[in-house]
């Protein structure tokens, strides 16, 4: 019997899946910085930055990371930086799959200026989990040297729905 392709397995879909939550928790830390920063409340953040595409809320925390108080700004840029670059969230959101048992490819279609230029990211079995376990402790490190918890995040995050009585 052949084996099921990897994309087709509990493992992938559990690192895919945990990719995604690191995701969410690393998006909450660049929302609720921009809201510290700017001196306003969790539900005026959540407001602000509902409006913003992920690009426009980095590019305001450089912003605000810049005239801030933190002494390790040019740390905090970087991990932005690689963020944006390395995480390859746009990829997995906007891909399609093909897959064998020992590995999976991310097919991403972009037209630039007109031009259909698709893009593939090929990854080994023990190459995607690799990648999805660097990006989490890449998360976890922006977030400790942003200095919040994970007891602040959550909290920052109830505020998103509004209370109901």
């Amino acid at each position: 019997m052949d084996a099921k392709p990897f994309a087709n397995t509990p493992e992938f879909c559990a690192a895919l899946g945990w990719f995604y939550a690191v995701w969410s928790n690393t998006e909450l830390n660049i929302d609720y910085a921009i809201g510290k920063l700017e001196n306003i409340s969790p539900e005026k953040t959540h407001a602000l930055v509902a409006k913003l595409k992920f690009s426009d809320k980095v590019k305001l925390l450089r912003v605000l990371l810049n005239k801030s108080a933190y002494t390790n700004i040019d740390k905090l840029q970087q991990y932005l930086n690689r963020i944006e670059k390395d995480s390859l969230r746009n990829a997995f959101s906007h891909s399609f799959l093909a897959s064998d048992a020992d590995s999976v490819m991310f097919i991403h279609r972009k037209s630039e200026r007109g031009k259909y230029s698709p893009m593939m990211y090929h990854f080994p079995v023990d190459g995607f989990l690799a990648h999805v376990k660097y990006f989490a402790r890449l998360s976890a490190d922006f977030q400790k040297a942003l200095g919040f918890s994970q007891k602040e995040i959550a909290a920052f995050a109830s505020y998103a729905l509004p209370e109901t009585k």
